[in-house]
C-alpha cells in the first residue's frame, strides 16, 4: 500500500520517519529541507498535493490548522485534483471537529474515505513511536488506516466511528493538561516566594494525591536542567481556543481552561509567535516575581520554620489536587455533552498529558458506570484553597487559575454543602448533559 504524507513539521516529520521504514512513502511540504530529509531516508518527493494523491492509496496530513488542511485538499493542484474513489485521507492535525466533518462530507461525494487521527504526547514520544494517536471515523476507513497508524506508534486508539471525535478528544486532553500545567506553576511560584525549594515542592506533589503529568514530567525536567517539550505556545493557545469553543457550543462552563488560556495568551502576546510551551515557566515566573531556574538552587527568602513549611506544602498539595479534579470534571463533562464516550475518555486521557491521580480514579469510576467518590469533602478542600489564596496575596503572587478553582468550590459549597464529597461538583458540571450530534 502506497502512503503519502503532507506536512513534515516537527510532529509530521517525526511520524513520517516511521512510515518510510515499513511502507512505500511519498512526501510533500513547502519546506524543501524537510522533504530532502525524508528522501534521504528512502521516500519519494511529490511536487504538488495532486501528484501525491494520484500516486498514493492513503494521503496523510499533519498541518497547523484545519484551514490549512482545507486549502491543501481543495485548492488548485491540491489533493482533490489527484485523488480518486476508494482512497483514504487521514488527518492528523489538531483541528476543529465540525470543520473536519464538513471536509469528510465533501470527500465522500468523491467516493473518498476519511479518518481523523490527531496525536498527543509531544515530539519525543512521536520520535520514539510511543505517541498517542486518537482516531475516529467509519469502519472502512479505520480498517484501511489501522496498519499504517500502528506502524507509527504502539499507542493507537479508536474512540468512535464519528469523524471529528478524535480531534474533540484531543482538545479535551490538551485543555486538561493546560489546566494542570498552569496551576502547578502558579503554586510552584508561590512556594518559591514563600521560601520553599522547587525540589521539595516537586517531591511533595509527586509523592501524594496532587501528582499529574506536569509534576511528573515538566517539574522533574526543570530540576534536571532539561526542557520537557518543544511544542509551540501559539499552537497550544489555538487548541485551548478550540476547546473553549466546544464548551460554548455545548453550554459547558470551563473556568480552569479559560484561566489557563488567558495566561498563555498574555505570554504569547509578550514573547511573540516563536514562543514555546516551555516558556510558561518564564511567563508565570515574571507574573509572580520569581525565577524557576534560580529556585532550583534555593530561594533568597529566609527559611521557614518547619511547622510553617509543612503547612504551606500541605495546602499547595491540596490546591493542586483540587485543580486536577476540577480540570477533569469540566473537560470530561464538555466531552460527554459533545458525545464522546466514557471508555475512550478514560483510556486516552489517562495515557498521556491529561493524566493525574485524580483523573485516573475519577475516570476509572465513570467508565465502569459508578458514581465517583473522592477522599475529601468540599469543605476540607475549600479551607486549603482559602489558605493558599491568602498566601498568594501575602507574597504578591497572582492566583489566576487558583481563583477560578476557588470560585467553583465556593459555588459548590453554597449549592450542595461543605460536607458533600468533591465528586458532587462533577454532577454540577454534568447537568443538562446531552450529545452534540446536532452541532
Amino acid at each position: 500500500m502506497k502512503v503519502g504524507y503532507i506536512g513534515l513539521g516537527a510532529m509530521g516529520g517525526s511520524l513520517a520517519r516511521h512510515l518510510v521504514k515499513s511502507h512505500e512513502l511519498m512526501v510533500w511540504d513547502l519546506n524543501a529541507r524537510a522533504v530532502a530529509d525524508l528522501v534521504e531516508r528512502g521516500a519519494k518527493a511529490a511536487s504538488t498535493g495532486a501528484e501525491l494523491a494520484r500516486a498514493c492509496d492513503i494521503v496523510m496530513l499533519c498541518l497547523p490548522r484545519t484551514s490549512n488542511v482545507r486549502e491543501v485538499i481543495f485548492s488548485s493542484s491540491g489533493v482533490q485534483d489527484g485523488i480518486t474513489a476508494g482512497k483514504l485521507v487521514v488527518d492528523q492535525t489538531s483541528g476543529v471537529p465540525q470543520e473536519t466533518a464538513e471536509i469528510a462530507r465533501r470527500l465522500e461525494k468523491l467516493g473518498v474515505l476519511m479518518l481523523d487521527a490527531p496525536v498527543s504526547g509531544g515530539i519525543p514520544a512521536a520520535q520514539s513511536g510511543t505517541v498517542s494517536i486518537i482516531a475516529s471515523g467509519p469502519d472502512a476507513a479505520w480498517q484501511m488506516a489501522a496498519p499504517v497508524l500502528n506502524a507509527m506508534s504502539s499507542k493507537v486508539f479508536r474512540c468512535s466511528d464519528r469523524i471529528g471525535d478524535g480531534q474533540a478528544l484531543k482538545l479535551v486532553n490538551n485543555a486538561m493538561g493546560a489546566g494542570y500545567r498552569m496551576m502547578v506553576l502558579e503554586l510552584g511560584a508561590l512556594g518559591l516566594k514563600a521560601g520553599l525549594t522547587l525540589g521539595e515542592i516537586t517531591q511533595r506533589f509527586n509523592g501524594g494525591y496532587g501528582a499529574n503529568f506536569t509534576t511528573k514530567k515538566m517539574l522533574v525536567a526543570k530540576l534536571e536542567g532539561k526542557a520537557s517539550t518543544d511544542f509551540s505556545l501559539a499552537l497550544m493557545v489555538k487548541d485551548l481556543n478550540e476547546a473553549l469553543e466546544l464548551g460554548l457550543q455545548t453550554g459547558s462552563p470551563m473556568p480552569v481552561t479559560s484561566a489557563a488560556r488567558n495566561i498563555m495568551q498574555v505570554g504569547l502576546n509578550s514573547l511573540g509567535g516563536e514562543a514555546r510551551l516551555e516558556d510558561v515557566f518564564r511567563i508565570v515566573g515574571s507574573l509572580a516575581g520569581v525565577d524557576f531556574d534560580r529556585g532550583t538552587k534555593g530561594s533568597d527568602v529566609p527559611a521557614m520554620i518547619e511547622k510553617d513549611r509543612s503547612s504551606v506544602l500541605a495546602s499547595i498539595e491540596s490546591a493542586v489536587d483540587a485543580c486536577n479534579h476540577l480540570a477533569a470534571f469540566e473537560c470530561v463533562a464538555m466531552g460527554l455533552k459533545y458525545g464522546l464516550m466514557t471508555g475512550p475518555l478514560d483510556e486516552v486521557l489517562n495515557s498521556g498529558s491529561a493524566w493525574s491521580f485524580a483523573s485516573e480514579t475519577f475516570l476509572g469510576s465513570l467508565s465502569h458506570g459508578k458514581p465517583y467518590k473522592s477522599r475529601k469533602t468540599i469543605g476540607e478542600t475549600l479551607n486549603a484553597l482559602r489558605h493558599v489564596a491568602r498566601l498568594s496575596a501575602r507574597h504578591g503572587v497572582p492566583f489566576i487559575v487558583g481563583n477560578a478553582v476557588l470560585a467553583s468550590f465556593e459555588t459548590a459549597s453554597n449549592e450542595v454543602g461543605d460536607q458533600s464529597d468533591i465528586g458532587m461538583i462533577f454532577r454540577c458540571f454534568e447537568r443538562g448533559k446531552e450529545t452534540a450530534s446536532s452541532i
